[in-house]
């Protein structure tokens, strides 16, 4: 399969009887002296365009993070990022290596060529931007656009739903808590039964025997990419919190797969304004082979604002089970889009939880909750505001306002 990379991102595309992995390549990236062992790129690694300012926080920031932060903070839970390979940043005070399923023969889990990976990391444990900031982050190189398999021609030939099933095996042989995986695989609904998903159906069903939950970017549309009526995986499975990509306050993006089932549809903010870049720097979009810039956006980053709030939903919870966890997802995601704000996510079960411990106690009849009222002003639009704050700073916030361009 060929890896496609756009504006936005990449997406698998479907061959006879053969699903390949997309790459939604929306990182930024900067081109490292490997280890010695390691093997070299076959194309050359994405440039990034550096930020004039690392990310500073207003009063306003600081005060939703120390909030956020007075609930959980991610200690004590590993959450596994599936994606190009995760680069040490200083930021990622929590980051080891685990398998690599593109280079195999020279693993190098660490070497996030694309800077896909790295930039996922950045916003579920940055530690000035992550949303689970004392979270172990373990990277897992499942698949990249800058590498050729030895027995084919094609690019990201390692990215296939085989290797993805391993990784999600390996990230629970790490005992990951959390398996974030933005990078996906896409075929047209009408092919669907054509394809062998034992291997991923066995991996996603360990993970819940295993008490994990699994956080997937719901997919890109693109023009010659995933379409909108695809199959994604691993989205499409009902144990998997698949997520879409806001492109304002009230709207998906235009490009943002939808998930069929639409009590399962969730969101998150869908463009990260400062990313984390290899080497320790900050980076607000990456140049790749045609020159032209690419910013950080698409489902790829809505993703680990997801994960990095199980991530604390975990450690705040932490005898729960993968369904019971979902469970608070989906209760405090917003109506209709499916928004998720992590401090919402956090507090909504809590106030919930006692005013029915209330009623149960005075009365022995069952309590019935009630959502608040579709009157009732909701709080997405300053929340989505202060959440795009936390995750790239003030400085740059002009930048989130312009148009996002289609996937």
């Amino acid at each position: 399969m060929q890896a496609q990379e756009s504006f936005a991102s990449g997406c698998a595309l479907a061959r006879p009887l053969r699903v390949a992995a997309a790459l939604m390549l929306l990182g930024v990236s900067l081109i490292l002296p490997a280890p010695a062992q390691a093997r070299e790129p076959d194309v050359a690694c994405a440039v990034p365009i550096p930020a004039e300012r690392s990310p500073r926080s207003s009063q306003e920031q600081a005060a939703y993070r120390a909030r956020l932060h007075s609930f959980a903070t991610g200690e004590g839970i590993t959450v596994a990022v599936i994606d190009t390979g995760v680069s040490p940043h200083p930021q990622l005070r929590a980051l080891r290596g685990s398998s690599d399923f593109v280079t195999p023969e020279e693993p190098d889990s660490l070497r996030d060529c694309d800077i896909h990976g790295t930039a996922v990391a950045g916003v579920i444990a940055g530690y000035d931007i992550g949303i689970a900031p004392r979270a172990e982050i373990v990277s897992i190189r499942q698949t990249s656009g800058h590498y050729r398999h030895r027995s084919e021609d094609n690019l990201s030939s390692s990215g296939t739903l085989e290797t993805l099933a391993a990784a999600i095996n390996s990230a629970l042989d790490e005992r990951a808590k959390v398996i974030n995986i933005s990078v996906i695989s896409c075929v047209p609904r009408k092919d669907a039964h054509r394809v062998d998903t034992r291997d991923l159906d066995a991996a996603l069903q360990r993970a819940e025997d295993s008490g994990a939950v699994i956080v997937a970017a719901s997919g890109n549309a693109s023009s010659g990419g995933c379409t909108k009526e695809d199959v994604v995986y691993p989205a499409h499975a009902a144990t998997v919190l698949a997520v879409g990509a806001l492109a304002s306050a009230h709207d998906v993006a235009e490009y943002s797969i939808p998930v069929h089932d639409k009590d399962r549809r969730l969101s998150a903010y869908g463009h990260v304004p400062l990313a984390l870049a290899p080497g320790g720097e900050w980076a607000r979009a990456k140049t790749t082979g045609d020159g032209q810039p690419s910013p950080f956006h698409g489902t790829s980053f809505a993703a680990p604002v997801l994960s990095g709030t199980v991530a604390l939903l975990a450690q705040r919870y932490p005898h729960e089970s993968p369904a019971q966890l979902r469970a608070r997802i989906y209760a405090a995601a917003e109506p209709g889009n499916g928004f998720i704000d992590p401090l919402s996510a956090l507090t909504f079960h809590r106030a919930r939880e006692s005013s029915t411990a209330s009623a149960d106690a005075a009365a022995p009849e069952k309590s019935v909750v009630v959502r608040p009222a579709a009157a009732e002003r909701s709080v997405a639009p300053a929340r989505l505001m202060a959440l795009v704050a936390l995750l790239g700073g003030l400085v740059v916030l002009g930048a989130t306002l312009r148009r996002i361009r289609d996937a």
